[in-house]
């Protein structure tokens, strides 16, 4: 599902190459949720945002559900992000002129053919946001726009769900309960999901997690097998 080979991203700074991921090579599986761990500054924000052709690495190979999404143009890209790829950003982002129905709405309006009316209504019912529908964000708490915004991210039933610290800005309890319908969501969708996070609790629910420093990869494990941690080599492709 998600293929990434031997991926690299610097910024030039005048003469000096300020090098953020250093040749991360890793290949996901279709159905499989991933935490993506590490201190600020490991290049994890950085890596998902590659993933969801946010941006572009500066050397290097990511293909997602068998399209080589590092050599396309924008217009080809966009296409790919609206049908491919739901996002949950830590800061929500939902557009303050519409309302909670409009916000999760608007991805499919964009993107697929036919009316995505009760697909959008069934998704805020889902999210326990039925009686919000008609509000807009600024009348809703912190953990209700993030639920607009997981309830948008999975209106086009896209087989890749990413999330940049979708509880970051959530207190404990409404943390955990965004997580829960995340995850609810996924099983429902069987959803690749990949999540960057700061939380152990929250990664140890992943199926793996993958750590990062100083832009490199230093452990990839999956979830204990026959009482042992299982290692994730087989499932890493190195450049």
């Amino acid at each position: 599902m998600i293929d990434v080979r031997d991926v690299q991203k610097w910024i030039q700074n005048g003469t000096r190459r300020v090098d953020i991921l250093k040749g991360l090579s890793l290949r996901i599986p279709a159905g499989q949720f991933v935490a993506i761990i590490g201190a600020s500054g490991s290049g994890k924000s950085t890596l998902l945002g590659l993933l969801a052709g946010l941006d572009t690495p500066s050397a290097g190979e990511i293909w997602l559900d068998g399209v080589p999404v590092h050599s396309l143009d924008e217009g080809a890209l966009a296409e790919v992000r609206g049908r491919k790829i739901g996002f949950v950003f830590q800061s929500y982002q939902l557009i303050p002129t519409l309302t909670a129905l409009e916000n999760v709405l608007l991805p499919y309006e964009l993107n697929m053919e036919g009316n995505g009316l009760e697909v959008a209504r069934e998704l805020l019912r889902a999210v326990g946001l039925g009686d919000r529908m008609h509000h807009y964000p600024v009348q809703l708490s912190g953990g209700e726009q993030q639920r607009v915004a997981l309830a948008r991210a999975f209106v086009v039933s896209p087989p890749i769900v990413m999330a940049d610290e979708p509880t970051g800005n959530l207190d404990s309890t409404t943390g955990h309960l965004v997580l829960d319908l995340l995850l609810e969501r996924k099983r429902h969708a069987n959803t690749t999901l990949v999540l960057v996070t700061h939380d152990p609790d929250l990664a140890a629910r992943a199926d793996r997690r993958i750590v990062l420093r100083d832009g490199m990869i230093v452990d990839d494990t999956l979830p204990e097998e026959n009482g042992s941690p299982s290692s994730a080599e087989e499932l890493r492709i190195h450049g």
